[in-house]
């Protein structure tokens, strides 16, 4: 095999098996990541990296997609990261969409790497580095754009249940035009599939309650910044 196979072979394998160092590593660039992000978040050299780094996998991977003729039950981004990544890096200025998936990506990120799902090709396909420096770079915009706009006022539960239901909502009428898996909404992992409307209502509500923890661990936590901040100038 060529390295040009290797990297962007449209025939699907088996997805690269995750062992102790598998994991060792992802969350080591998982841990690289957060301080980087918060410790650089004013510096525009660190902001562009992480845009630059998102751009590209993007671009690499959708024009994989395209190049290959992939089905559209595969290569829309209707994946909740995916239109995560979208939106933090496209859209411009503050608005309760871009932090809403800023909180998204944040915690998708995390998820995705505690229990990783990817593409069912080995180790360095496109496919495969897209998903490791894909969250990475989404976790990486999320953490900078909430450090920096975060506003407790723009999202509160109720709002983020109306969206999240929404756009399930949107993401279920996907699966059934296209015949995808997008959003993990025919089978989710752990609890298994349901039947489809139950998976949407589960779906949907681990992701309420996930969502609203991760702003709520923000907030303590910049609370807690700000008071230190505070207390060391007084």
């Amino acid at each position: 095999m060529n390295l040009w196979d290797i990297f962007f072979t449209p025939q699907a394998t088996e997805p690269p098996k995750f062992d102790l160092f598998w994991y060792v590593s992802l969350f080591t660039l998982l841990a690289v990541t957060f301080f980087t992000a918060y410790r650089y978040r004013e510096k525009k050299t660190c902001q562009r990296f992480f845009q630059i780094l998102q751009a590209a996998q993007l671009i690499l991977l959708y024009g994989w997609y395209w190049v290959n003729h992939m089905p559209l039950s595969e290569s829309l981004p209707f994946y909740h990261c995916r239109m995560a990544m979208f939106v933090v890096l496209l859209l411009p200025g503050q608005s309760k969409y871009k932090q809403y998936f800023a909180l998204l990506g944040t915690f998708g990120t995390l998820a995705a790497f505690v229990y990783p799902v990817p593409d069912a090709y080995p180790f360095p396909h496109i496919a495969i580095l897209s998903f490791i420096f894909g969250h990475l770079a989404l976790l990486g915009n999320s953490l900078i754009y909430l450090l920096r706009q975060y506003d407790g006022r723009l999202l509160d539960v109720k709002r983020i249940f109306i969206m999240t239901f929404a756009l399930n909502a949107l993401i279920f009428v996907v699966n059934l035009v296209t015949g995808g898996d997008y959003g993990f909404l025919n089978k989710p992992p752990l609890v298994g599939n349901h039947g489809l409307l139950a998976n949407y209502l589960i779906v949907s509500s681990v992701l309420v309650a996930a969502i609203s923890l991760t702003a709520k661990v923000l907030e303590v936590f910049l609370q807690q910044r700000a008071e230190k901040i505070i207390q060391e100038k007084a």
